[in-house]
């Protein structure tokens, strides 16, 4: 799939969401996001893949210099609207496989549920570090199919179903031991690889959460459906 027609079908996916949820910061890749952010205050930061906006209304409540960037007209757009007055905040259409900023330009790189749906993810991961500095941090998720995510992705592709995030227009099985071997080779120290949820996949639900299955962490972490990378550029 060509970046246009990515960026086509995703300004309409926003447009049938609306408003919705933009005000949401509290999903399980928010939550373990916020577990390792550590103080953002006065640091330079980009969040992209920003989508309607509703984590970078936090970011910007525990102070960051935000850089709200996503794909998507629509997404930016929205994201305008729930955050037209704040101070130290600007908010671009960027695409994560080619972002218009300068090498070393960000404290602090913020990408959640994003390399999954371009069409170049691994491009997108290497943005991702050049235009971190040096000592700089890198926070990324993205949904982990080695696991029971991925079993239920592979039963409902087999069985003709075909299989979303949401709707989404692109949706790349990305796995959380892959992204660890990426970041060691782009130069950047690993320090936290954390992941949760696992859950018991129903069709025409989002599926049961089995809290009981994320520990023990360190071994679990590894099959969980959200997963998490900090990494530091050396």
């Amino acid at each position: 799939m060509s970046n246009s027609t990515a960026k086509e079908l995703y300004d309409k996916w926003h447009g049938e969401l609306g408003e919705q949820e933009e005000d949401n910061s509290n999903a399980p890749w928010h939550q373990i996001t916020k577990q390792y952010l550590g103080d953002i205050q006065g640091r330079k930061l980009l969040e992209i893949g920003c989508g309607r906006g509703g984590f970078s209304k936090y970011l910007l409540e525990c102070g960051a210099d935000l850089v709200a960037a996503d794909f998507s007209d629509t997404a930016v757009a929205i994201t305008k609207r729930l955050l037209p007055n704040m101070s130290n905040f600007d908010a671009v259409v960027a695409d994560i496989q080619n972002l218009p900023f300068s090498d070393n330009a960000f404290d602090i790189v913020v990408s959640l549920e994003t390399l999954e749906h371009v069409p170049d993810p691994d491009k997108g991961l290497a943005e991702l570090v050049r235009v971190t500095k040096p000592g700089g941090q890198l926070i990324i998720s993205t949904p982990n199919y080695f696991g029971l995510l991925g079993l239920y992705r592979t039963y409902r592709e087999v069985t003709g179903r075909g299989f979303t995030e949401v709707g989404q227009p692109i949706n790349h099985p990305l796995k959380l031991i892959d992204r660890v071997r990426q970041l060691k080779q782009l130069k950047c120290k690993v320090n936290v690889v954390d992941g949760v949820g696992h859950y018991l996949y129903i069709p025409k639900t989002y599926g049961i959460r089995m809290t009981w299955l994320d520990q023990p962490r360190f071994l679990m972490k590894w099959i969980a459906a959200h997963s998490l990378t900090v990494a530091t550029k050396m």
